[in-house]
C-alpha cells in the first residue's frame, strides 16, 4: 500500500517518533514551521517509493532526536543553564579539507566534539567503556551500517563512525531549519524560506545539545564543524559570540564540482537514478557562491578571531597547518596530542583518488558560468585559471 503524502503525515510522523522512544515533548515549537515547510514540499520532490521509505525514516530520527534532547534539557537544567566558551570552529567552502581537520584535531584531548551516535540520541555523554552496551549506541550504530551499506562513499568522503566527531548539521538539521535538507533533497519553496529565515534559534538548539552532551566534562573545550557555518557565521557568532573560527578555503573550480559527486549519491538514493543532478550543480553553486560573501562581511566585523586555511597548504603540511592555528588561537599542543594526531595520519594517509577532479560539465554545469560568479573569491584567494 502507498503510503499518504507527507503533507498529510506531519501528525503521523510526530506520533511514531514518539511511540519509537516513549517520549511527548519536542521542546519549543519552533521546529514546526521549518518541519511543516519542508513536508509540504517533500510531496512536490520526486521521491521514489524506496526514497520515500528512507526519508521517513530520516525525518523521525531527527524527531526522536528532538525528544531525546528535551527530555535531557529537564533532567540536566544544570548544563543547560551553562555557557560554552570559546569553541574552534571549522568551517569553509564545500570539500576544503575540513573533515579531516575536524578528525585530526580531535585526536588532542583537551577537545571535545558532538560523536555521531550523541547527535542521534543526545544525553550526557558516558564513559567510552560503556558505549558498546548503550542501546542508543547500538541503534546508531545500525542505523549508521545501513546507511554505508547503501552509499559507501560516506564512508569512504567523510570518514563517519559512530563513536567519532560528526559535524553539526548532524544536531542542526533537528531544528528543521538546516540546510541539510535542501542539499539532499529537490524542496525549492523549502530552500527559499530557510535562506529568508534568521535561524539563531537553530543555533540555540545546537548550543543546549552540546551542553547537554557535555554535561559531565563543561571544562573541556569543543571542537566543532560545519560548512555551512559560513552561509550562517553570523547567527552562529549570536549564540557562540567568542568562537574561534578557523576558514579552509579552496579553488570552487574543484571544489564545488566535488561536492555534486557527493551529493549526487544522496539525490539518487531519494529520487532514483532518474535524478536530474543539473540542478543540484545549479542550487549548490549559486548557494556556495553566496556562503562566501556572507561569510566575508561577518569576518570584517570579528579581526583577530579568525584564521583563513588554504586547502592546497593543509594537503601540503596537515601538521604545519594545525600548528598555526593553536599558535594563533594561543592554544597549547602537548606532546600528547601531537603524537596522537601524528598517529592518526598515518592510519588515514590521503589516498590519491580523493584527488578526482571533476568539472562542473559533468553535473550540466558550466565551466565559463562557475568563474564569473566566483570571480572576487577567486581573486581574492589567488586562484588562477
Amino acid at each position: 500500500m502507498t503510503p499518504p503524502a507527507f503533507s498529510v503525515s506531519k501528525d503521523a510522523l510526530l506520533r511514531e517518533a514518539s511511540d519509537r522512544c516513549g517520549l511527548s515533548d519536542f521542546g519549543s515549537d519552533d521546529f514546526r514551521e521549518g518541519y511543516d515547510r519542508l513536508l509540504d514540499d517533500l510531496d512536490h520532490a520526486g521521491l521514489s517509493a524506496e526514497g520515500a521509505d528512507m526519508l521517513r525514516d530520516v525525518i523521525i530520527a531527527n524527531l526522536t532526536a528532538r525528544l531525546k534532547a528535551a527530555e535531557g534539557f529537564k533532567r540536566r537544567a544544570d548544563a543547560i543553564g551553562g555557557s560554552i566558551h570559546r569553541p574552534l570552529v571549522i568551517t569553509g567552502i564545500v570539500r576544503s579539507g575540513t573533515t579531516a581537520l575536524h578528525k585530526l584535531l580531535s585526536m588532542d584531548p583537551q577537545f571535545q566534539g558532538p560523536e555521531h551516535w550523541l547527535c542521534a540520541a543526545p544525553q550526557p555523554r558516558p564513559a567510552r567503556a560503556q558505549w558498546s552496551q548503550n542501546a542508543d549506541f547500538q541503534t546508531a550504530k545500525a542505523a549508521l551500517d545501513a546507511m554505508i551499506a547503501v552509499a559507501p562513499e560516506v564512508l569512504d568522503d567523510h570518514g563517519m563512525a559512530v563513536d567519532s566527531v560528526e559535524e553539526s548539521l548532524n544536531v542542526l538539521s533537528a531544528s528543521f531549519c538546516s540546510n541539510m535538507w535542501p542539499s539532499s533533497l529537490v524542496v525549492p519553496a523549502y530552500d527559499d524560506w530557510y535562506r529568508a529565515t534568521d535561524d539563531t534559534f537553530a543555533y540555540r538548539f545546537f548550543a543546549n545539545v552540546l551542553k547537554l552532551i557535555g554535561a559531565d566534562s563543561p571544562d573541556l573545550t569543543w571542537l566543532l564543524k560545519n560548512p555551512t557555518d559560513t552561509y550562517s557565521m553570523r547567527e552562529m557568532l549570536n549564540v557562540f559570540p567568542d568562537a574561534m573560527i578557523v576558514q579552509t578555503h579552496r579553488d570552487p573550480l574543484q571544489s564545488i564540482p566535488s561536492l555534486c559527486n557527493l551529493l549526487a549519491g544522496a539525490h539518487r538514493a531519494y529520487r532514483g537514478d532518474g535524478a536530474k543532478i543539473d540542478k543540484v550543480y545549479a542550487r549548490e553553486e549559486e548557494f556556495w557562491a553566496l556562503a562566501m560573501e556572507r561569510a566575508e562581511a561577518v569576518k570584517q566585523t570579528i579581526p583577530g578571531q579568525y584564521i583563513d586555511i588554504e586547502f592546497r597548504d593543509f594537503v601540503k603540511d596537515q601538521m604545519g597547518v594545525v600548528r598555526a592555528i593553536y599558535a594563533y588561537f594561543g592554544l597549547r599542543l602537548s606532546e600528547q596530542a601531537d603524537n596522537a594526531m601524528s598517529g592518526w595520519l598515518e592510519a588515514n594517509p590521503r589516498r590519491s583518488t580523493t584527488m578526482h577532479r571533476f568539472r562542473p560539465e559533468d553535473f550540466g554545469g558550466s565551466t565559463e558560468q562557475l568563474l564569473k560568479r566566483y570571480a572576487p573569491y577567486r581573486a581574492e584567494r589567488g586562484y588562477g585559471d
